[in-house]
């Protein structure tokens, strides 16, 4: 078998906040821990941290997210750094214009090619008035799906959509979490008196403040906790995004927006906090949802994509109809008023975080690489291409 040497393209990497960035990151680190040589082409942003093998590429923002960049990548430049590099395996981390860079590559040299699926673009589209181009959408990742020998995904669930339209070839690569990083002791009790001086129930969510992440249904359901229960709770936002200056106008008194947190503060964020609140239906998988589980955070989320194969109902969380501001109501209001459920689902949660290793996703996204580059890989490519 050839020797592994990955080339990756992906239209984000840090200093970008996103579970995309992150996982990736986390990838070159354990890539570079083992010495399996490797490069990177991702869009270029400010202020970037110079990484290691890392080479970023022009790029616009995209106008229907400005948060997100689209790349415009110079391919003879390209051509040139892979030409000193000599990859043997290509992976795909975005269907967009570095990803279409990649492939060029790889059917240009005839090299074995790794998608990995993260973001449901084609869903995405309902929620900016594009629906009308959402059949299209799924033509074209059909297109780009089917130059790969493997297709990743990060969850069974995801698995189950793509299959269901017609992208075959798929392979699980789920996510771990660093459950030191992400703990109960990290909780600060100066900060939830800050943030609860009245003893509330804190309310958790974290993540981007955009149209694809259902927060007018979190809101409709704290409204109904404020009628029922009075007083009793706060909700913290912790993100940032498109729709944060509405939100903020909206919002009931009883909303603090903290805007993006790193490290050690989020982490402290969550371990201060009661309950995780999580209304998107688009996720592939929920990094978040993840991280506050690792904190002790009991979640209530809707068992939708990425986050059915985290949340077990009755265990861990509580699950709620999506897009139902009242059932998601009824099942925090559970929470709030039983302290021992609330504890118990914490404690749930934390166990079930502690059996999801990062070490044991890297190893398993490896496998697949091995897998692709087998000759029994090329056999099979063989046969299907007639």
């Amino acid at each position: 078998m050839k020797r592994l040497r990955v080339a990756i393209f992906t239209d984000t990497f840090v200093p970008q906040v996103n579970g995309v960035a992150h996982t990736l990151r986390r990838l070159v680190d354990y890539l570079k821990a083992r010495a399996v040589p490797h490069i990177v082409f991702a869009p270029e942003d400010e202020p970037a941290p110079r990484v290691p093998h890392v080479f970023l590429q022009p790029s616009i923002r995209f106008f229907l997210y400005p948060e997100c960049r689209l790349a415009w990548p110079n391919y003879p430049t390209i051509l040139r750094l892979l030409e000193d590099f000599h990859p043997t395996l290509v992976h795909l981390v975005t269907p967009f214009s570095l990803g279409l860079a990649g492939l060029r590559y790889a059917s240009q040299f005839s090299l074995p090619v790794v998608a990995s699926y993260h973001t449901n673009f084609a869903d995405y589209l309902r929620y900016y008035g594009l629906d009308f181009l959402e059949s299209l959408g799924w033509s074209y990742l059909r297109w780009f799906h089917s130059q790969a020998r493997l297709n990743l995904v990060p969850s069974r669930e995801v698995g189950r959509l793509l299959a269901a339209h017609g992208i075959g070839n798929l392979r699980l690569w789920r996510r771990g979490i660093d459950t030191g990083a992400y703990s109960p002791q990290h909780r600060d009790p100066s900060w939830r008196r800050q943030l609860a001086p009245g003893g509330e129930v804190l309310l958790l969510y974290v993540g981007r403040l955009a149209p694809e992440k259902d927060l007018p249904v979190l809101l409709e359901a704290l409204r109904l906790l404020n009628r029922d229960l009075p007083g009793r709770v706060r909700l913290v936002i912790a993100g940032d995004g498109p729709l944060r200056a509405h939100l903020e106008d909206v919002a009931p008194d009883n909303v603090v927006f903290t805007g993006y947190l790193h490290g050690s503060r989020l982490a402290a964020l969550y371990a201060s906090c009661d309950l995780f609140v999580f209304p998107s239906v688009t996720e592939t998988f929920g990094n978040v949802v993840l991280e506050a589980m690792s904190s002790g955070l009991p979640v209530v989320a809707a068992p939708v994509g990425g986050v059915a194969d985290t949340l077990r109902d009755g265990q861990n969380g509580l699950a709620f109809c999506p897009g139902d501001g009242e059932d998601m109501a009824r099942a925090i209001k559970k929470l709030v008023v039983d302290e021992a459920l609330r504890v118990r689902l914490g404690q749930g949660a934390r166990a079930y975080a502690l059996g999801r290793s990062w070490e044991a996703a890297m190893e398993e996204l490896i496998a697949a690489y091995r897998e692709a580059l087998s000759p029994a890989a090329d056999k099979e490519r063989e046969r299907r291409c007639g």
